[in-house]
């Protein structure tokens, strides 16, 4: 019994010794920023969060980043730049992050990355247009959406082809929407179709007078395009669709990712049909395996659908991740070389970085971003069960609605 006692004894004392010699890892830490309060477009970027949330549990799951678990803090940008700036300097000082990732407003990743430029510490855009964000060339900043110049030239040369005439543009007074509009005001231009500008404060709640003067201008518009971010655009497509302006078979409708949410539904109403919507995302058809379980395990756990944004943000955390593993290393300078020389397959794409610096916003931009024009054709639809009008490759329809 003394013998079995004293057995008992060194046991313990090995097991103390063994605990206090090998202390649990230290976390991996990164920082996420986004809208999750007004006047942000907090819909999208709770999304965005869940989409984060869900890719933190399953590598943890896996093993963590570097054997060590993964730890990510969270910021509410609240769609303000001074926001986003004082959430930089409180996730490099205070929580000591390996890089930041995510934001939805132009405006809001511009006063970030200035930061991140300060200190040196790698940032990482999920769905933030501007082509300022990377033609500045910081080399802490990477971009996986698309730049202004990127899309919206492609998407004013399918607004050509398609033959609409004379094209009404709605944009929001920040980086994102000013500059959007001018690319497309610029080829437009060059292709021979009118475009008509109007610019509104993301705080406005009453678009009317600016709606009147377009639907006004004759001839009467065959298309109004919004460039805009934030719930704004719910306002304008319920206060369009009230004047008898758009969406209707005289006059198109066609916004940006926020109306992807099903938030749309709810405000918008019968008034969301056959809007037409910018969708950085592979339609249904082209979904890699990844894809496909991401999106159901996203339904199992939230009970909707993920929109493109969601599949942004799961695919730029995995892409900081990658960029840590390549380097072998959480130090902030060596994960900004890991992310030059990433090569990672997520849900949407397979992501590298361009290191070309003309155009000056290529560099560190993703080149080869997928995208869509879906049209809503029935209440209540899911953006993935939306009808296809561009690309031509992945089109699963050759009509606009309603045909006149």
């Amino acid at each position: 019994m003394k013998f079995s006692r004293g057995i008992g004894v060194v046991a313990a004392a090995v097991l103390s010794m063994a605990s206090t010699a090998a202390p649990a890892a230290e976390p991996v830490t990164l920082g996420w920023v986004g809208p999750l309060s007004a006047p942000g477009n907090y819909s999208s970027g709770q999304e965005m969060r869940w989409a984060v949330e869900l890719g933190v549990e399953e590598i943890n799951k896996a093993g963590g980043v570097l054997g060590r678990p993964l730890k990510v803090f969270y910021e509410d940008t609240k769609g303000q730049p001074s926001e986003g700036s004082a959430a930089a300097v409180r996730l490099i000082t205070k929580n000591k992050v390996s890089a930041i990732f995510g934001e939805f407003h132009s405006s809001v990743a511009l006063a970030e990355i200035d930061v991140a430029h300060q200190y040196g510490v790698p940032w990482v855009g999920t769905d933030v247009w501007s082509d300022d964000i990377t033609a500045k060339q910081y080399p802490e900043v990477f971009r996986l959406a698309p730049a202004n110049s990127l899309i919206y030239v492609k998407i004013a040369n399918w607004i050509a082809e398609q033959g609409f005439k004379h094209v009404a543009t709605v944009a929001e007074n920040t980086d994102f929407g000013q500059g959007g509009a001018k690319v497309v005001l610029d080829t437009l231009k060059a292709k021979g179709v009118a475009d008509t500008p109007a610019t509104i404060d993301l705080n406005q709640q009453d678009f009317t007078p600016s709606l009147i003067r377009l639907m006004s201008q004759k001839p009467k518009p065959d298309l109004l395009q919004m460039i805009v971010a934030g719930q704004a655009q719910y306002q304008i497509v319920k206060q369009a669709c009230q004047l008898g302006f758009a969406p209707n078979a005289a006059t198109k409708m066609i916004g940006s990712s926020g109306l992807l949410q099903k938030d749309v539904w709810e405000v918008d109403g019968e008034c969301a049909k056959n809007l037409l919507i910018v969708n950085v995302a592979r339609p249904k058809s082209q979904w890699n395996d990844k894809a496909k379980s991401f999106v159901q395990e996203f339904q199992k756990r939230y009970n909707r659908p993920p929109t493109g944004v969601a599949m942004e943000a799961y695919d730029t955390l995995g892409v900081v991740v990658a960029g840590i593993e390549q380097a072998k290393s959480s130090d902030p300078k060596a994960v900004i070389k890991g992310l030059e020389n990433v090569h990672y397959t997520g849900v949407n794409a397979t992501y590298s970085f361009s290191t070309n610096k003309s155009p000056a916003w290529a560099y560190h931009q993703f080149m080869d971003v997928p995208f869509t024009v879906i049209q809503y054709t029935q209440m209540n639809q899911a953006p993935e069960d939306a009808a296809i009008v561009y690309p031509k490759e992945w089109a699963t329809t050759d009509k606009i609605l309603p045909l006149k």
